[in-house]
């Protein structure tokens, strides 16, 4: 066995035999063909930054992919970019900007591999006639199958494969290279609004109508709930100029009108590291009697930072940060969860929600340290296991600093949610059973399996997690 390998939460943890760094496609053929030296489950290694169990490579084989990040310059004719399946989110997205271009989703979280984003669930809060799931924008990959085969697959030439390629988490191939559909860079408008949760739901249908894209704090103590709204500029507004770079005389466009990028650089501090930081004080430190005054002068202080926070000239790439290697201070330590919820239950599961946690915290004395959150989504049907397939999703997202209350409270959620009729995500919704993936995914989990089995008999990518919570 070598050394273990877990999450960057460290919360999670797998020990394979073999770990493989790879730099070429050769590299990856030589891994996938060599039984003997490399044993299965074969898997992928990306950011690391998922709460559940799919990193799961027990004694099999890890291919560290971070090296093959190659990211080639983009094609402004047939607007995509091709890089390799270890290029992070944000590096793409800064290099895009560069070029006056820009990822349709520019998710918070930079550190998402190319790989992943073609074949896991994502979430981001959609703009109106655009997707939330990065997969969606991926248009076209190359894997290398369980035969040691480079199979090439695009959105044109066999768009039912990509529909079962994007979502697979690994289990037809080997991801290596990923091309994503990207769009002219916008610049955008951003506000916050407060409502208490009955007034949220009141105009819920406006707030949906509203011709942005939403996002939502959810003060469930206090019974507030604040919503982002994020809106495009007109193209008039972002003036551009041509310029020649010096050496390689490749185009790339400078911003020339006023932009700004402060708003979400402190909005992340906020909640990548002041948040958290001051839920674990409070968490850890503050008496028990205490707590509760602290978290409500938190809340408040949330509502009041968030509620000031505006502009107009925002470059999007902005939203996206990265995460260190590892945390520097324990207290920045944080997960969360995930369930998608169709708008027509939405309002009941979200009043359910705030009881349901505010009676948690009665019966245990445990609460999350930081606000839940939840998300917006269209109908998107790019991938076999998208959770808004069936139409408009709004979602409910627990976040808390890690200590000993969080995985009972997460066996709670989940059996609340679950019989709601709410999606969990294999990456980010942790201790979900294989029958709540069942009640949830059933029918098409049966049909990827009937493929899986076709294109690797031999379970050479199928992990002990995904065949359990699969059903293979």
């Amino acid at each position: 066995m070598t050394e273990e390998i877990r999450n960057w939460m460290g919360s999670r943890s797998t020990r394979p035999s073999k770990i493989k760094e790879v730099h070429s496609v050769e590299d990856i053929i030589e891994a996938v063909t060599n039984h003997d030296e490399y044993p299965s489950p074969v898997r992928a290694l990306g950011s690391r930054h998922s709460p559940t169990d799919c990193i799961d490579a027990d004694g099999g084989t890890v291919l560290d992919m971070r090296s093959m990040n190659k990211i080639e310059d983009p094609n402004v004719n047939q607007m995509t970019i091709t890089v390799g399946a270890g290029a992070s989110y944000y590096d793409v997205s800064r290099l895009l900007e560069a070029s006056g271009l820009m990822h349709y989703i520019n998710t918070e979280f930079g550190n998402l591999s190319a790989g992943a984003a073609a074949v896991a669930q994502t979430k981001d809060s959609a703009f109106p006639g655009e997707h939330g799931q990065v997969c969606s924008y991926v248009v076209a990959m190359k894997i290398v199958t369980a035969e040691g085969k480079i199979l090439e697959v695009s959105e044109e030439g066999d768009p039912q494969m990509m529909h079962y390629l994007r979502g697979s988490y690994g289990m037809l191939g080997v991801v290596y290279e990923v091309t994503y559909k990207v769009t002219t860079l916008k610049l955008m408008k951003l506000y916050h609004k407060v409502f208490t949760l009955e007034g949220f739901l009141e105009n819920l249908d406006d707030i949906r109508a509203c011709g942005c894209s939403v996002f939502f704090y959810f003060l469930i103590e206090l019974d507030y709930v604040i919503v982002e709204y994020r809106s495009y500029q007109p193209p008039e507004v972002l003036e551009t100029v041509y310029e020649k770079t010096s050496g390689d005389g490749v185009l790339s466009k400078r911003l020339l009108s006023v932009t700004s990028d402060w708003q979400y650089g402190l909005r992340n501090k906020l909640w990548a590291y002041l948040s958290p930081m001051a839920g674990s004080i409070v968490q850890v430190a503050v008496p028990r009697p205490l707590k509760d005054v602290m978290y409500s002068i938190a809340g408040y202080a949330t509502m009041a930072a968030l509620a000031t926070l505006a502009g107009y000239n925002i470059r999007p790439a902005s939203q996206t940060l990265t995460y260190a290697e590892k945390p520097f201070l324990p207290g920045l330590i944080f997960s969360f969860s995930f369930f998608a919820f169709r708008i027509a239950s939405y309002p009941q599961a979200l009043r359910d929600y705030f009881a349901f946690a505010k009676d948690y915290k009665r019966r245990t004395g445990w609460r999350c340290s930081t606000p839940s959150v939840g998300y917006h989504l269209h109908k998107d049907t790019g991938s076999f296991l998208s959770y808004s397939a069936e139409g408009e999703v709004m979602t409910v997202d627990p976040v808390s600093t890690i200590d000993e209350g969080w995985e009972p409270f997460l066996d709670e959620f989940n059996k609340f949610c679950s019989p709601r009729g709410g999606k969990p995500l294999f990456n980010q919704t942790a201790r979900v059973t294989s029958q709540q993936f069942q009640a949830a995914y059933g029918p098409q989990l049966r049909d990827f399996g009937k493929l899986r089995k076709k294109m690797d008999a031999d379970g050479r990518f199928l992990s002990g997690f995904f065949k359990d919570r699969c059903g293979f």
